[in-house]
């Protein structure tokens, strides 16, 4: 009779043993799945973002390769605001024009909120779609769902031969003048579609193009 309650009592802790083995193992095959699905999501971002700025560099290169700056556009406001814009204005021909620009009201790159524990947060946003407008064509050139962007900053490099927008140069424009080719620089930001400065698995790219012109 005692032999068969201490038995009993043995196979009881066995018990115990096995469940504590396996809600061990469940816990441990639950963090190693958690992991590998967050480097997965992580890995498969940047290959988005990635990809995003090859698209771009190669459109923006195709674009140069046949363009000028269309300086009629800006209306002599390049000297004010030291040949930065947020509108890219081109043209090929008399009658072809390209107007690169991203939407109103989104994101720029340093509107971040501070919160109590110090970190960073990105304020309530709407993502900035890029857009080309040819010859009143209107295409977007970023997918959405594979990447977010800022707001695009161009850096126009002028030259000394624009005879329309020279005209009324004053004498610090005479330090361009060794420059015979127009050219832009294009600054932008690429982020995850939902990303979030504390996200453990947030992903962003600054994005620095720069691009010689046809004159």
């Amino acid at each position: 009779m005692a032999t068969k309650i201490k038995l009993k009592w043995f196979t009881l802790i066995e018990m115990l043993i096995v469940i504590v083995i396996i809600w061990i193992l469940a816990v441990v095959l639950t963090e190693s799945y958690l992991t590998i699905s967050k480097v997965a999501l992580r890995v498969e971002q940047q290959k988005n973002i990635s990809e995003e700025s090859l698209v771009l560099t190669q459109i923006f290169q195709a674009i140069s390769d046949e363009a000028t700056i269309n300086y009629n556009e800006y209306h002599g406001s390049l000297e004010w605001t030291k040949w930065i814009t947020s509108d890219l204005y081109l043209t090929w021909w008399v009658w072809s024009w390209t107007h690169i620009y991203t939407t109103p009201g989104c994101l720029k790159l340093t509107e971040h909120q501070e919160l109590e524990n110090g970190d960073k947060k990105i304020q309530d946003y709407t993502w900035c779609e890029l857009i080309l407008d040819q010859n009143w064509k209107t295409t977007t050139l970023t997918s959405q769902w594979k990447v977010a962007i800022s707001e695009a900053v161009f850096k126009i490099i002028p030259y000394d031969s624009d005879e329309n927008y020279f005209n009324n140069a004053h004498e610090w424009d005479l330090l361009i003048n060794n420059l015979h080719q127009p050219a832009f620089w294009m600054f932008i930001h690429l982020y995850s579609p939902m990303y979030q400065p504390e996200w453990i698995n947030k992903i962003d790219q600054p994005l620095q193009l720069f691009f010689n012109l046809n004159l």
